[in-house]
């Protein structure tokens, strides 16, 4: 059997036994009830408790800490920042499908409606935003689902499957699909239905597939500063209000001395207090420091860690003192390096789990797959540009169409389309060479047109 076969008996698209068994084009990760979505980590967690569960990750089981990776994202809101921008800033870019030069006019239009389709598909760009995703956590899974529209299979919608729901074989360390109560093996759900899900599995620390992605540097730091604030309001507490200092009486019956406590608390909030002349309570202002809170210093400083982590640099996140137009320029540059890098791996797991089941499903396995890619490189200022590819033509210089093409970002004309009009290429400009009417070229109306 083929490897196409294989895919449309696995979609029971085909004529096989399998292919003969319900449809599998519905969800195969079905919906969960609420309460089984996520398990509430809570407050109060030693250092002891957090490393129990990086060893249950570290084991195959990452459920908890996928959890505990969700609360600290949800609570700190400096990691919601730097990770939202690494998500929406890579959703956000614009894409192309590409071939090569050469390719025949069958593939052209198959790429050509692979991208239409694509592009007024509404859970797109949530895909590339949840496949971000998976630099923080390690993984990230979307399920698609299959519909036939206009005679060809589509994917109709991607669906974002939550980290928890997935887990690693201990025995092989194959990345599975174990949701609660499943076999602790879990389904291999790659091999078992091809066709079915997009998986990022980004190399981000170079660790075992397990312990990938940058969740573990994240959630401790997350958690740092969680601490740092929590001690640093207590000291607030403390400082900003005045001591409040009772004295009883030795021999003071305890029921007296709870009073006391009493009293000074209530004194915390209305200032008023009444006591029985067998007590005295004393008010204290604690003195004022002029140096920096260690608290302050710590919190911006686990801070700048974290997006150092995610983004490379800090100056698109925060200002430091020593911040200006050369070292801005300097860290934008390191961000945008890390963005393409990025962007690269979504765009090969994209080139793999979408496109090539949508061309080879719906144009034969001789069809060629296009290229997914993100185009990375900032837009030109097209006035500027046009005026300094102006000058440098009348000062003389030869310039490709191609390159200036490639610089604004324009693609080559396709034949049959509506042009800007009609353009007049001069005789200084190298203009690209005629395609090759030989006999022994393909014809541009091959089969399949």
């Amino acid at each position: 059997m083929s490897w196409l076969t294989s895919l449309r008996s696995a979609l029971g698209l085909g004529t096989s036994e399998r292919a003969r068994q319900p449809t599998r084009t519905g969800r195969v990760v079905e919906e969960l009830s609420l309460w089984r979505q996520f398990s509430r980590i809570g407050g109060g967690l030693t250092p002891g408790q957090v490393s129990a569960i990086v060893r249950e990750a570290d084991g195959g089981d990452p459920r908890r800490l996928m959890d505990l990776a969700n609360e600290a994202r949800q609570k700190d809101g400096h990691l919601q920042a730097v990770l939202g921008q690494s998500e929406e800033t890579l959703a956000a870019l614009p894409w192309q499908l590409v071939l090569h030069d050469d390719s025949r006019l069958k593939d052209r239009k198959a790429r050509d409606w692979a991208e239409q389709y694509l592009r007024t598909c509404p859970s797109f760009r949530r895909l590339i935003a949840h496949l971000a995703g998976a630099t923080y956590y390690g993984f990230a899974v979307s399920e698609i689902l299959w519909a036939k529209e206009g005679g060809r299979l589509v994917p109709s919608s991607f669906e974002p499957l939550a980290p928890r729901r997935f887990g690693f074989r201990q025995e092989d360390g194959v990345f599975v699909w174990r949701d609660e109560g499943m076999r602790r093996d879990g389904v291999d759900f790659r091999a078992e239905y091809p066709c079915k899900f997009v998986v990022s599995q980004p190399r981000v620390t170079g660790d075992v597939p397990c312990r990938e992605g940058l969740v573990r540097v994240l959630m401790w730091a997350a958690l740092f500063r969680n601490w740092t604030l929590t001690d640093w309001v207590r000291l607030g507490e403390i400082a900003w209000k005045p001591w409040r200092i009772g004295t009883y009486k030795k021999g003071a019956a305890q029921e007296d001395i709870d009073g006391l406590v009493d009293v000074l608390d209530g004194m915390s909030t209305n200032g008023v207090a009444t006591v029985p002349d067998s007590v005295t309570v004393d008010v204290k202002w604690a003195p004022h420091s002029s140096t920096k809170s260690t608290h302050e210093v710590l919190f911006h400083t686990i801070g700048s860690e974290m997006s150092k982590a995610v983004l490379g640099q800090t100056e698109t996140t925060e200002a430091s003192q020593s911040s200006g137009l050369a070292q801005a320029k300097v860290h934008q540059s390191v961000r945008g390096d890390l963005l393409e890098a990025r962007a690269r791996c979504i765009a090969a797991e994209l080139t793999r789990d979408v496109l090539a089941p949508m061309i080879l499903l719906n144009f034969g396995d001789s069809a060629v797959v296009p290229e997914f890619q993100f185009v990375t490189q900032d837009k030109q200022d097209f006035k500027a540009f046009a005026e300094g590819v102006k000058s440098l033509k009348e000062a003389g210089t030869k310039i490709p169409q191609a390159w200036v093409r490639e610089q604004a970002g324009i693609p080559d004309p396709q034949d049959g389309e509506e042009l800007l009009g009609d353009p007049d290429i001069p005789d200084d400009v190298e203009a690209p060479a005629p395609p090759d009417q030989s006999p022994s070229a393909e014809p541009d109306g091959e089969e399949g047109t």
